[in-house]
Order: structure tokens, then sequence, then C-alpha cells
């Protein structure tokens, strides 16, 4: 029987580090999850090797078409210079996947500590909002005037969208599609983060143990133990980049270099090899 629930991975552009990052996670998600994993990718700048990598993965691998949506879009000036955020915005293209009742959009810098299927009986659309984050509920982000809060996400994040969960729906992928126009009119620091507060209705808070920012450490260590995500954002280290260039031992942040510890005994020493044949290093 198909699986009714899926995650996904949205990847565009032809960097083979980011590749690797998503091969990883995949790999994570295969330990820690027993539903479908959906690939999507941009057919505009995506190699076929890459697509040949991941299909020896197993996962269904799915393209999109972004041109004129999010690619090749001059008037964004992004916030980064090795990538266009605006991209970002891609995960819309999940929204078609009616195939399935819900699905969990993540990034590729995140470590997943656990089983995380029973993200899927949370009330959705879900985003980790931070003003709400203290509940540690599944309560409803208040929702101000849209416009507003547009115009205010566009210096600031009110959430974090590095796991996304949501109901595939056309409906909304239309609605996003439009409103991409806005977001670009608006220069958004955090596209995708804007685009979704603003085309959803009734946005659900995802509880911060699906997506703990390595930030928020000290903050809530009292729940470290129940914690299925950790969230490496807004940072050019990431588990595998301290791995390699042997900065974890001179990490002096003792609570993200367990992570980065557990990451490796768990994941980074058990499929380095693997990972490097799939690679050709």
């Amino acid at each position: 029987m198909k699986s009714s629930y899926a995650f996904c991975i949205i990847h565009f552009g032809n960097k083979k580090v980011y590749l690797e990052y998503e091969i990883y996670t995949i790999l994570m998600l295969k330990e820690n999850s027993k539903n479908d994993i959906v690939y999507l990718y941009s057919i505009n700048d995506t190699p076929q090797e890459f697509v040949d990598i991941i299909k020896q993965l197993n996962v269904i691998t799915k393209p999109y078409d972004d041109k004129n949506i999010t690619f090749d879009i001059d008037n964004f000036k992004s916030i980064y210079k090795h990538f266009n955020t605006l991209r970002t915005c891609n995960y819309l293209f999940a929204l078609n996947l009616i195939e399935y009742t819900k699905i969990c959009i993540i990034e590729s810098d995140l470590v997943i500590m656990k089983n995380i299927d029973n993200i899927f009986e949370l009330e959705c659309p879900a985003i980790v909002y931070y003003k709400d984050t203290e509940t540690r509920e599944n309560n409803k982000i208040p929702q101000s005037d849209k416009e507003e809060l547009l115009t205010k996400s566009s210096t600031q994040s009110f959430v974090n969208g590095g796991v996304i969960l949501c109901k595939p729906s056309i409906k909304y992928y239309k609605k996003s599609i439009k409103n991409i126009k806005k977001i670009i009119e608006k220069n958004c620091e955090y596209p995708n983060e804007s685009l979704f507060i603003y085309t959803m209705k009734n946005i659900y808070n995802l509880p911060i143990m699906y997506n703990l920012s390595h930030y928020l450490l000290k903050q809530y260590l009292d729940i470290k133990d129940n914690v299925s995500i950790y969230h490496f954002n807004s940072t050019i280290y990431k588990p595998l980049d301290i791995i390699k260039d042997n900065y974890i031992e001179k990490d002096k942040n003792k609570l993200r270099k367990h992570i980065v510890l557990l990451f490796k005994e768990k994941y980074y020493d058990k499929y380095n090899k693997y990972v490097k044949t799939l690679l050709n290093i």
C-alpha cells in the first residue's frame, strides 16, 4: 500500500557540495522514517548526473520547471552570494504532490536524531514560529494583516522554514505562483518563509523539537532528549564541513560539538565511503 505521507527535498543548481548534503539527508530519513521520500529537482540547472546518483538511493525523483518563476529572475537581490535565496521558494512545487495526504518539506542542513514519522500527526500547514515556541504545543500562529507581515518580513524573520509540514494543494500551488511577484517586489530576506506565511491560511506552529536551530541550543536545554531535528541554519559550517575541516576538535561550543559528534558516529562514519563512491570522489 502506498504511503499517504512523504518527505520532500527540493534541489536546484549544479554544486556537488549541496548534493552531498542531500544524500546524507536522504540516508538519515531512510533510517528514521517508513514514509516515501521525494526528490524534486529543477530541470533548468540540475545535472542529469545528480539525478542518476539520487536514483541509486531508491527514492522517488520528480522534475519541476521554475523558469520565469524563481529561475533567471534578475530583479531580486539575494542576501547570499553563493545562491539566490528566491529559489528557496521552489518548495511550492511540492504542493503539486496531491497523491499524498501530507508532505514534509525539509532542507538538507539538518541532523535527524530519531524516527520523525509522528510529525504527520500534527495539524498543518505548520512551521516553527519563534514567538510562540515557548508553549511547545502545536498552536495556530497569530495572523496579523498579511500585507503588513509581508512588509516586515523583508527585513526580519518570524519563522524558520527548514521544516515545513503541509497538505498538497493545487489551489495553494497557484496562489504561491501568483504571490511570488509580491516576494520579489518586497525583496524579502527569507523569501520561502515570507511566501509561506503570506500564502497559507490558518498556519500552525510546528513544535520546536522538529526544527531546533543550533543557535537556540542553550535556550532549550531542558528538551534536548526530545529533539527530533537539529537545524544548522544561517551558517556555512554544516556538520559535514565541521567534520571534514577537522573543526570539530577546535569547536568551543560544547552543545554544537555534541550534535556534530552524534552525526559523525551515527551517519558519517557509517556512510562516508558509500557516499564517496556515489559521488565518484
